[in-house]
């Protein structure tokens, strides 16, 4: 039986040099491939006022706290708004994710879905779409955006990470009043 000594056939800066000449090819490659795929003329749009209007009321029943505003929601989709703005492809998605819940609202209520005052009527609507393309995407993107803002924290009692701080052993790892 032959042994392979695969430590002394590579070493580190080989490994290195070929990692950085692949990731220079492929980046030079899918630059010239994005560049053709967006002829001029087809750039893509900003959504619109009320498909942002409507995100935010999805977003809003996806995640509903009281005690924050529309403000922190539309925080949270904007990272959707910047995606569509480049890919013409989210901006799809996101367009006839929106008509499909207006869609369906009316259906059910006869508004659009940012306009149906009953909660209970615009989360059966939302169960309609969930685990769809359209849902999948926006509540991933809403999860991160919202509650990984440093804003929201305080609202929800959360002083933050506490390893710049020192850590919580020194800083109130025994501040359990309530027990």
């Amino acid at each position: 039986m032959k042994l392979l000594y695969w430590t002394r056939r590579f070493s580190r800066r080989g490994f290195l040099s070929g990692s950085a000449a692949t990731i220079a090819a492929v980046a030079a490659t899918s630059g010239t491939v994005l560049a053709d795929a967006q002829a001029p003329g087809t750039e893509p749009s900003k959504l619109t006022p009320e498909e942002k209007r409507t995100l935010v009321k999805f977003t809003r029943d996806l995640f509903p706290h009281d005690r924050l505003d529309d403000s922190y929601y539309e925080a949270a989709i904007a990272s959707l708004e910047a995606e569509a703005e480049k890919d013409s492809a989210t901006r799809k998605l996101l367009a006839g994710g929106v008509a499909q819940l207006d869609s369906l609202a009316k259906s059910a209520a006869g508004k659009p879905f940012a306009d149906v005052a009953d909660e209970k009527t615009r989360v059966a609507v939302i169960k309609q779409i969930e685990g769809k393309p359209f849902f999948t995407k926006v509540y991933g993107d809403a999860i991160v955006g919202l509650y990984n803002n440093p804003n929201v924290w305080p609202k929800f009692g959360y002083e933050g990470p506490s390893s710049e701080k020192g850590g919580y052993l020194h800083r109130g790892l025994n501040d359990l009043n309530w027990l």
